[in-house]
């Protein structure tokens, strides 16, 4: 014998038929805004690795490739790359974050190229690391805190010659 089962949102089934699954409100199968239905968590050394990137897009920082790149094709070796290992180590420009959430606070150090100005140029990076965390990682910055760790001389034309 087989017993009845109904409620007032459910049709009437017995205990040994399937059921498609529970029958819900039109209001409720329709999504939820896209802010509301989930939320994006980007880990810190993603942070990192964006501040890094944003920090070597802005000229008149120095970085170890572009010093080996510019220095071999003047003909000198890699006078930058050089001068970074020498003074610094090869990874700047370094960063660091701290994050929570969608908030971080970034710390970025780097070396600069002789003849920039310190000044601007770390007011160009701070801006542009905040501006490239935004875009790409939907990430507020509370702070961005550069450090001029080291000056390095620019690039030389292969045609000058110093006078001794």
């Amino acid at each position: 014998m087989s017993t009845l089962t109904q409620t007032p949102d459910r049709p009437a089934t017995t205990p040994s038929e399937p059921t498609a699954g529970p029958v819900t409100d039109t209001a409720a199968t329709q999504l939820a805004e896209a802010g509301q239905r989930g939320h994006l968590q980007v880990a810190e050394r993603v942070v990192v690795a964006i501040a890094r990137a944003a920090a070597m897009e802005v000229p008149g920082v120095a970085t170890p490739t572009q010093g080996r790149a510019a220095s071999k094709a003047a003909g000198l070796g890699s006078q930058i790359g050089e001068q970074l290992q020498g003074a610094v180590g090869r990874t700047l420009p370094r960063a660091a974050a701290q994050v929570a959430g969608q908030r971080a606070r970034i710390t970025v150090e780097i070396a600069l190229i002789w003849p920039h100005s310190a000044a601007q140029v770390a007011a160009a990076v701070r801006e542009h690391v905040a501006a490239r965390l935004a875009e790409y990682a939907a990430v507020t910055t509370d702070a961005v805190t550069v450090t001029v760790s080291s000056v390095v001389r620019a690039q030389r034309t292969a045609g000058l010659r110093r006078v001794q």
